[in-house]
């Protein structure tokens, strides 16, 4: 199985060639320089949540749109995935993901957005 950076990588890559942008139309689109686009795209980089949020206006696609790996078909190995990604993650990007799960099962749930920041 890939790492986590691998997969995120992976699925910029894709829908950024689907959209038939280069990784210097995309870095241009989100503010970075080209070189960081593809040091995501080949894993050696997490994006940071701001930057997924700039690259799917600019790919217009919706967000969960990164997390959705074709390699990963089982819900097992879903779970692995967010675990390899959540020992992988550095501090403030794993308060990211955190955060937007929990909105994203209290909006499945219909209580709205669900701020657990501070736990």
């Amino acid at each position: 199985m890939k790492n986590p950076k691998q997969l995120i990588g992976q699925r910029i890559s894709l829908l950024r060639r689907a959209r038939h942008l280069t990784q210097n139309d995309l870095a241009e689109g989100v503010g970075v320089d080209s070189r960081h686009i593809s040091r995501l795209e080949t894993g050696k980089y997490f994006p940071s949540l701001d930057t997924l949020v700039t690259m799917s206006k600019v790919l217009e696609v919706e967000l969960q749109e990164f997390f959705l790996f074709p390699s990963v078909e089982t819900e097992s190995e879903m779970r692995e995935a967010l675990v390899a990604i959540a020992e992988e993650a550095p501090e403030p990007v794993l308060r990211e993901i955190l955060s937007f799960a929990r909105n994203q099962l209290a909006r499945r749930r219909g209580g709205g957005s669900d701020n657990h920041a501070g736990k």
